[in-house]
């Protein structure tokens, strides 16, 4: 059946008259016989019976004109829901990132996000694996280092860097420590590598002026999570290299304190990923900016303080 014939049919009905539907449909009269008596056609039986004054339903004709109406105004009611999705956010906004990252900045950008669009339900899973955007539903990623998926849009938030840092309370007992290849004397607090690497940890350090180093720190507290090092860092456990924008606060008030404060591993960047066919959604083109804004003051350095050893 000719659902076009079916909807002229409906304005046909509606209206009173083929002249009222072609006016309302912008289309020729003929056009609107043309589709009615092919919708007639169609069924082998006559819908309307037609006066040079009047039209009436016929039996078959008022039978089919309840359903098709109904039919008619969900489709039209459908079409303006999805004319409005495109203007307002709507559904459901999945994002992923990694494992401890922004999870305070993610957090506040989605309460801001969620104060001006309620409608929109937001999903966020943290995982330290590359996840496959298209193949699990995801809309945005927060994804660190350099990217090489042409089919992604990454924006780029700033750069992030790993640093050396301790507690206070071990470093009053600490060895004495003037470069990296003295790690060694204290013990070591770092990311455990996934087991696919198949590789021992390794540090690549580096200073503002070009010196680089490579240590392979034999770690002494390992873990998969962020905080935890933190954690064991601020309990003393000994030096850990954590990334700089988790321990801001922590470097802040003094918890933690940078130890050979002019090493640091390579920057590296902070985007924001997502499909190039679905920029064009609400949901997503609303909350870039609001995460843009809050990963770049992140990601901004903020002043140092810097650990004492004996040797200093």
């Amino acid at each position: 059946m000719d659902l076009n014939a079916a909807l002229v049919f409906v304005h046909v009905v509606n209206s009173g008259s083929f002249t009222g539907a072609a006016r309302a449909l912008g289309i020729p009269v003929s056009t609107v016989s043309d589709r009615v008596a092919a919708l007639e056609a169609s069924f082998g039986s006559s819908l309307l019976t037609r006066t040079t004054r009047t039209l009436k339903l016929t039996d078959v004709g008022r039978e089919f004109f309840t359903k098709a109406e109904a039919a008619v105004n969900a489709l039209l009611r459908a079409g303006e829901e999805a004319s409005q999705a495109q203007k307002s956010p709507t559904g459901v906004l999945r994002m992923t990132g990694p494992n401890d990252f922004a999870t305070r900045e993610i957090a506040e950008s989605i309460a801001e996000y969620r104060a001006r669009f309620p409608g929109v339900r937001v999903e966020t899973h943290f995982s330290n694996r590359a996840v496959d955007l298209i193949a699990e539903g995801f809309d945005i990623a927060i994804r660190g280092g350099h990217l090489d998926d042409s089919s992604l849009i990454a924006k780029r938030v700033g750069a992030g860097c790993q640093v050396l840092v301790a507690s206070p309370a071990y470093l009053r007992g600490a060895p004495a420590l003037d470069a990296p290849r003295e790690l060694s004397r204290h013990p070591r607090i770092g990311f455990l590598p996934s087991p696919r690497n198949g590789a021992e940890p390794l540090w690549v350090l580096q200073t503002a002026e070009g010196k680089t180093a490579r240590v392979k720190p034999e770690l002494t507290n390992t873990s998969t999570s962020f905080a935890l090092l933190i954690a064991l860092a601020k309990a003393g456990e000994g030096i850990a290299l954590l990334p700089e924008n988790l321990i801001q606060d922590e470097l802040e008030e003094g918890a933690l304190l940078r130890v050979l404060p002019e090493w640091s591993t390579a920057r590296a960047p902070v985007h924001l990923v997502y499909l190039r066919h679905r920029f064009a959604s609400p949901k997503i083109q609303q909350m870039l900016p609001i995460l843009e804004r809050r990963l770049r003051a992140l990601l901004t350095p903020r002043p140092e303080r810097r650990g004492r050893l004996p040797s200093e």
